[in-house]
């Protein structure tokens, strides 16, 4: 009887270990998409606090709002931070008109509004 409860304990020992190594070995490989997302989402709400208290937003005033955020996940060192690039803000505004979250206007040059 002990040797079959001892059996049992080395299984199931095996399985927890292997699922908790499926799960380190997913998480490793999405990281970096879900890094991109945070970051996204995160410079998107500091762009909608903004347009909270003002009318209007332009591309150089979003790429000033944005630049320095990080993004991390939990128990990671990995970090995404955004530098002054202007194709982050590029993709940061077409991610933000898709959701619908501004709208564009062309007056000589780029400004958006929060889509009503």
């Amino acid at each position: 009887m002990k040797f079959i409860m001892i059996g049992f304990c080395v299984l199931l020992f095996a399985l927890v270990t292997a699922a908790l190594v499926l799960w380190g070995m997913r998480k490793a490989y999405f990281q970096r998409e879900n890094l991109a997302k945070m970051l996204f989402s995160k410079s998107a709400d500091a762009v909608m606090t903004y347009l909270k208290t003002h009318d209007s937003v332009t591309e150089n005033k979003m790429l000033s709002l944005v630049e320095g955020i990080q993004a991390s996940e939990f128990l990671s060192r990995n970090k995404a931070v955004v530098r002054s690039d202007r194709a982050f803000t590029a993709k940061l505004i077409e991610i933000m008109i898709h959701d619908g979250l501004i709208k564009k206007v062309k007056n000589g040059k780029n400004v958006y509004y929060v889509k009503n």
